[in-house]
């Protein structure tokens, strides 16, 4: 018996065919930086240019939110059933589509953002796939700083500019990423061995082993039994869980799950504290726009010395970070509501590096904690908990706001004390360790 992780690791190992998905997936995730940055601008642009009431404000900033619950629902279910390749070119060529209609960017987001860590996770070796993955969390903070250098080009501050051409002109690598999508994207051989489409995950394994070695190479008769016997032993372990009936609530996965939604949710809502007021707090300090791109440059190089240790089992791993970002964030929460103004760019970026990293690492930690016929679903699931969670988020941060603009960061505080303390009962961390495992493993 050989799982596809031992086959991973003996044979295939990381070459070509990772780089090249990596760079597909990583794609989407910086045009999905350059338009969730650019929808937090829009929010205060477009408050002042339409001269809208507080509620009116708090309403745009959800309907973003609604779409990413949309998209993560269609994630959840659709990618199971007609593979990953096919709803990951789907969405990201709906993107084209709906580059007039940055409100409902929601939905592709939603879609590609929990998919890609799906993708990135079922190719890769356990000893890389940390850091995979944090690849794209890199490439979604270089998106952002590529918008905030455009914004010089075309806005004269956080209020006011051709908010349109910025629009136009950020389609052209969301078509990119739809046209490398359809052209040299892969399914997942993953997908095919749980769909029991051996043939087909056989001449992918072969076609993948001659793309990073060079070598025609083909799989044995034993590895083939092996691979077959033990997807057999893994479905049966799913019907006695009762997978098929339960999803990711079934007794083996049903507290793993609702710690992943809190924590989901507690991220998301500090995040929308960053999304949401950034804007109007520099704004009201009169800062300008290089003060989005000197937080967007230290955030990227945080992200870069958290790639070097998230598959360090010592010092890092999946529940390290997670406590150490939510150590950050109430320090950064505390001091900014105490210190005000003479902490805010610091206060911030703190938010920003910390809410970065807990994103990445819950998008490891979903994709781990789950099998392969729940993975997909779990990972949208609880990243659309989150995010709908979050939904309602404008209408009590900007009431909040509008009494003492530094209010949001007292209430955010108290939320990070409970995620470091959810945190404490994470079991089972998967640094390291091969993805998928049976019981006896």
């Amino acid at each position: 018996m050989i799982s596809f992780d031992d086959l991973l690791e003996q044979k295939i190992q990381t070459g070509t065919h990772q780089f090249k998905t990596l760079g597909i997936i990583g794609l989407v995730e910086f045009c999905d930086g350059i338009e969730y940055a650019y929808m937090s601008i829009l929010i205060a642009i477009v408050q002042k240019e339409w001269d809208l009431n507080k509620q009116q404000t708090a309403s745009l900033g959800s309907i973003f939110l609604l779409g990413i619950v949309i998209g993560n629902c269609l994630c959840a279910f659709i990618a199971d059933l007609i593979g990953r390749k096919t709803t990951f070119t789907i969405f990201t060529g709906l993107s084209v589509v709906l580059i007039l209609h940055k409100l409902f960017f929601g939905v592709v987001f939603g879609t590609s953002y929990p998919l890609g860590y799906v993708f990135i996770t079922e190719v890769s070796e356990p000893k890389y796939r940390g850091r995979f993955a944090y690849t794209m969390g890199l490439l979604f903070v270089i998106g952002k700083i590529y918008l905030a250098i455009l914004c010089f080009f075309y806005l004269e501050d956080y209020t006011s500019g051709n908010w349109r051409g910025l629009i136009r002109v950020n389609g052209i690598p969301v078509a990119l990423t739809f046209l490398f999508s359809l052209l040299f994207l892969k399914e997942t051989v993953r997908y095919y061995l749980n769909r029991g489409k051996y043939q087909i995950a056989y001449q992918e394994i072969e076609k993948i082993l001659k793309e990073n070695t060079g070598i025609e190479e083909t799989l044995t008769e034993e590895e083939k039994n092996g691979l077959v016997i033990w997807q057999e032993k893994q479905n049966k372990l799913n019907l006695e869980q009762q997978i098929n009936k339960y999803g990711i609530l079934s007794k083996e996965y049903r507290f793993i799950t609702i710690k992943i939604w809190i924590l989901y949710i507690l991220t998301n809502m500090q995040n929308m504290s960053i999304y949401l007021l950034m804007p109007f707090l520099f704004t009201e300090n009169n800062s300008g726009l290089s003060s989005m791109l000197y937080m967007f440059i230290v955030e990227l190089i945080f992200a870069i010395s958290l790639y070097y240790f998230i598959d360090d089992p010592y010092i890092g791993g999946r529940k390290k970070v997670i406590g150490y970002s939510a150590i950050l964030l109430i320090i950064a929460n505390s001091l900014l509501y105490i210190l005000r103004q003479r902490f805010l760019f610091i206060g911030l970026l703190l938010i920003k590096l910390a809410t970065r990293a807990l994103y990445s690492t819950l998008g490891l930690v979903c994709c781990e904690s789950y099998p392969l016929s729940l993975r997909s679903q779990g990972t949208a699931i609880a990243y659309g908990i989150g995010k709908s969670s979050a939904i309602p988020s404008p209408f009590f941060l900007f009431p909040l706001f509008y009494i003492d603009p530094y209010l949001p960061f007292a209430l955010m505080c108290l939320f990070s004390i409970i995620m470091l303390i959810v945190d404490c009962f994470i079991e089972n961390d998967k640094t390291m360790k091969p993805l998928e495992s049976l019981k006896q493993d």
